[in-house]
This record gives C-alpha cells, sequence and structure tokens, in this order.
C-alpha cells in the first residue's frame, strides 16, 4: 500500500520539481525595472545564446536596429548589455568610467588566485597598471629607443622569410615568435631563436588559448559545465596551458632576476618590477606589488604584446593578396621616400603617409578584437535611461564604431584613402578605436603601433607577396575567439630585384 501511495505522488512532485524550475529560469531570466530592452523569449539555462548560432556579429546588428544603441540579452543566466556606436561607448568606458571599468569574475583567474593588468579590477588594477605603464615608458615605449631594437627584430624575421626562396609558406608561427621577442626582449631581456622547439610550443598554447576561448565563455556562462567529465570544453587544457606558461616560462626568469638583482642595473621589465616591488614594500600597495602577481603581469604583456600584433600583420599580408593596388602604391612611396638602400625607420613614418593610412585600415577592417575585452559594471548606473544593475557584463561594440557607414561612408571597403586628407596629410578619426577607449584601452598600443609600422614598411620593401601558384586567395573570412584571426594560408614572399 505505501509502494502505491509513493507511486500515485510521483507525478505530483515531479509537477513540482518542473514548476520549481521554471520558476527559477523565469525569476534569472526575467529584467528588471529599468534595463535596456531586447530579444524576448530566453530558454531556460541557455538564455538567448540559441539566437545567436546565426552570428553574433549579424544579430548585435539586427537587435541594435530593433531596440537602439544600448540593448540587453541573456547569456545563462548572466544579464549581457551591449554598447553600440562611437557616443555610446565612450560616454561608458570615459565619462562613466568608475561604474564601466572592472572586469567580470572569471573562473579560470579565481582559480589561479593571482591579478595582473587584464583580469583585474578596483585597487589592485589600478596599481598594476600604474605601475607597469610606468616601467614601459622608462624601458622607451613609443621612443625611438625601443624602436632601434625592434629593428633589429625585424631584419631576422626579414631574413627568415627570405630563406624560403619564394615558396609557399605559412607565416603564423614565424611571425608570432618574432612579435613574441620584441616582448621578451622588454619583459625577460632575451629574445629566442625562431626555432627553438620550446619556445614555439609556448606560442601553440596561446593560440590553443586564444582559440579555445568562445568554448570556454560556454562554461563561464553556465560554471556546472566544468564538471562534465573528460574535458570537453576544454577549460583543463586552458588552465594547464596558463600554469605551463606562468611556472615553466616565467616563474624561471623572475626566480632568475630575484637571485641576480641590482638595482643599478634595471633594464627589463622584471628588474623594474622588482625594484618597485622593494619601493613599496612596506607601503599599503605592497598588498598588490608583489612576485605573485608580477608573473600574471608579465602573462598579460607576453599573451596581448604576441597576439595582437601579429595577427594584425597577417590580416595585412590577406588584404594585400587581395588588393595588390595597395601593396603596390605602399612600395611606390617607400621607394620614393626611403629608397631600397636602408630600411625604413620610425623617423620615416611622417612621410610614409600612404603606408600608415594602410595600417590605419587594416587596423579598421580587421577589428581583431570586435567586442573589446568584457567590463563589468561596478555599481548600479543609471546611463542612457536605462538602470544597469551591479555585475551586468558590458560588451563594448567596438566593430560598430571601425564599420559605421555613417563614420566611413563605405565600411566594408578597404580603401586606405579615406585616411588622407585633400592636403595629402594623414586624417585622424577619434572613431577609430581599435585598441578600446577610457581606462581600459589596450596598455601596448604605442608599440603595437610601432611594431607594425616597422614590420610592415620592411616586408612592403623587400618582398612582393603573391598566392601560391594556384592563385588561391586566403579567405576574407574570420575565425572567432578573444582575437578574430583570419583563417591559415599560405602565401609567396618573393624577394624583390
Amino acid at each position: 500500500m505505501l509502494g502505491t501511495e509513493l507511486l500515485s505522488e510521483i507525478p505530483s512532485l515531479l509537477l513540482l520539481v518542473v514548476l520549481a524550475l521554471v520558476s527559477l529560469w523565469w525569476m534569472s531570466t526575467r529584467r528588471p525595472a529599468g534595463v535596456p530592452p531586447g530579444p524576448g523569449f530566453a530558454l531556460p539555462l541557455l538564455g538567448h545564446l540559441h539566437l545567436l548560432k546565426s552570428g553574433i556579429l549579424s544579430k548585435f546588428e539586427i537587435w541594435r536596429r530593433q531596440y537602439g544603441d544600448v540593448f540587453s540579452l541573456y547569456m545563462g543566466s548572466q544579464l549581457v548589455v551591449v554598447l553600440n556606436g562611437y557616443e555610446v561607448i565612450k560616454d561608458a568606458m570615459v565619462k562613466h568610467a568608475d561604474a564601466f571599468s572592472d572586469r567580470p569574475h572569471f573562473s579560470i583567474v579565481e582559480k589561479l588566485k593571482i591579478r595582473g593588468v587584464v583580469d583585474s579590477s578596483g585597487p589592485v588594477w589600478k596599481a598594476q597598471r600604474k605601475t607597469s605603464l610606468e616601467i614601459l615608458r622608462e624601458l622607451g615605449m613609443g621612443k625611438n629607443i625601443l624602436a632601434e631594437k625592434i629593428q633589429e627584430e625585424v631584419k631576422e624575421y626579414i631574413e627568415a622569410i627570405a630563406k624560403k626562396n619564394g615558396e609557399p609558406q605559412d607565416l603564423t608561427r614565424i611571425t608570432q615568435v618574432s612579435v613574441s621577442n620584441n616582448i621578451c626582449s622588454i619583459v625577460f631581456g632575451k629574445r629566442f631563436e625562431y626555432e627553438d622547439p620550446v619556445f614555439k610550443g609556448y606560442m601553440q598554447r596561446i593560440e590553443e588559448n586564444i582559440q579555445a576561448a568562445g568554448t570556454v565563455a560556454v562554461v563561464q556562462t553556465f560554471p556546472v559545465f566544468r564538471f562534465i567529465p573528460g574535458d570537453p570544453f576544454g577549460v583543463r587544457k586552458i588552465f594547464d596551458n596558463v600554469i605551463a606558461i606562468l611556472n615553466t616560462l616565467i616563474k624561471p626568469f623572475i626566480d632568475l632576476h630575484v637571485k641576480n638583482f641590482d638595482e643599478n642595473c634595471v633594464d627589463d621589465f622584471i628588474s623594474a618590477y622588482l625594484r618597485e616591488i622593494r619601493k613599496v614594500q612596506h607601503k599599503p600597495s605592497a598588498e598588490f606589488i608583489n612576485e605573485v602577481n608580477l608573473r600574471k603581469v608579465v602573462m598579460d604583456l607576453f599573451t596581448a604584446g604576441t597576439e595582437t600584433t601579429s595577427t594584425t600583420i597577417r590580416w595585412a599580408i590577406t588584404y594585400f593578396l587581395h588588393h595588390p593596388d595597395v601593396k603596390d602604391r605602399c612600395y611606390e612611396e617607400i621607394h620614393r621616400v626611403v629608397g631600397t638602400e636602408r630600411v625604413p625607420t620610425i623617423r620615416d613614418r611622417p612621410e610614409l603617409v600612404y603606408m600608415e593610412a594602410t595600417i590605419l585600415e587594416v587596423l579598421r577592417c580587421s577589428s581583431i578584437v570586435p567586442f573589446s575585452v568584457p567590463h563589468s559594471t561596478a555599481t548600479e548606473v543609471q546611463f542612457r535611461g536605462y538602470t544597469i544593475p551591479k555585475g551586468t557584463l558590458i560588451t563594448p561594440n567596438l566593430y560598430s564604431v571601425l564599420h559605421a557607414p555613417e563614420v566611413w561612408g563605405d565600411p566594408d571597403n578597404f580603401r586606405p584613402e579615406r585616411f588622407i586628407g585633400k592636403d595629402g596629410k594623414l586624417l585622424r578619426f577619434e572613431e577609430h578605436i581599435p585598441f578600446s577607449i577610457g581606462r581600459r584601452a589596450c596598455l601596448g598600443e604605442a608599440l603595437a603601433r610601432m611594431e607594425l609600422f616597422l614590420y610592415l614598411a620592411a616586408m612592403i620593401q623587400r618582398f612582393r607577396f603573391l598566392p601560391p601558384e594556384t592563385g588561391e586567395l586566403p579567405s576574407l573570412q574570420r575565425t572567432y575567439g578573444i582575437i578574430d584571426t583570419p583563417k591559415r594560408y599560405m602565401v609567396r614572399a618573393v624577394l624583390r630585384d
């Protein structure tokens, strides 16, 4: 009898469980009063993720037309507010910087228990950014002395490409290693050989983490997925990659610098940071400026300083192959201003106007970080007539600015001339924000712009870039991740006569 009674109660219990789950879903995904509008029906667990399968860029454009420059959606149960257009993004990131400058809580970062520049918020972020910027400027970021060091690396890079004798090659790994050597020289005081298998292994780990960012975002949205056996989302692999870079590449360099520290010989980032640690050891900021956090700061510089610039160089070659007239015009300008007896230097930059315009157009068209790095609201904020709760994930849609028809006229066309005025001088657009804007703008922007000029000017001066003998051009479709990369392709770099 008791068993029969229990069986008769099961449908009622199941109904209660379903009702409870539906109630929890409804409570977790209904927009609080005053929150920006957005798509209506959100699925249990998924939120609006199912609506993004057709392409996030195109869907955001549709929703912007429907709901305005500020709209919201749910990723799982996480409220996300998307900011579109230059004026809106500037309003948030510059005028309301105190409210919009935090970072979300990433589970992998929390597990590491260390803070750098990219993932931190509040006092720890302010201390790391201030210290890092001061050190980088001391080491010559944006100055000619650093440009001369980069030129030495560019020479090695050009020679390595030339060794292929015009045969088709994939420039991905060699470009990553070369660009990384610039940040390695600044941070570690050392460069690596291009064929160093250990260092190439670290480049592989960085690339894996960049590519896996999209699937890991799913786990960030649904933390319970971390416990699924077999690591189907690659979270454990990313964590293992980060630990390997921190413990087997970065930590040994820091340990060696600690052992040989000489305050009268500070010629790289680690030495300078160790000097700052000693300066603040009896001050409150010692909580943030320490050897543990130094590891993550170096990791941030190493990763960002490698992938962004190398990816942009690969996009540039992609556009050159599709637009040989642009490449030829760059060469003609370099030949006229610099000649062929010496390589272009940073001092030639003001005179190489079309070359600079081309780099600006590559940065605009490629938009390699279309949604910046995620932000989070530090407090509840009144913004543009809406109430955005504390802890809301904020997505600045930089792509909406870099491809705005009202700014660029024909944003889908690759046209460097848009950056040159009638007087033949370079035009600067405040809407050109590929490195983001405000307090969270890219720390290494000045270094990246310097590298892009020195690499691309030297490459065009020395080589004609041609597709393989088959004539196959690289795809202009992007591979989505933290950084949107071009699909792998082969190119022939033929020495000019």
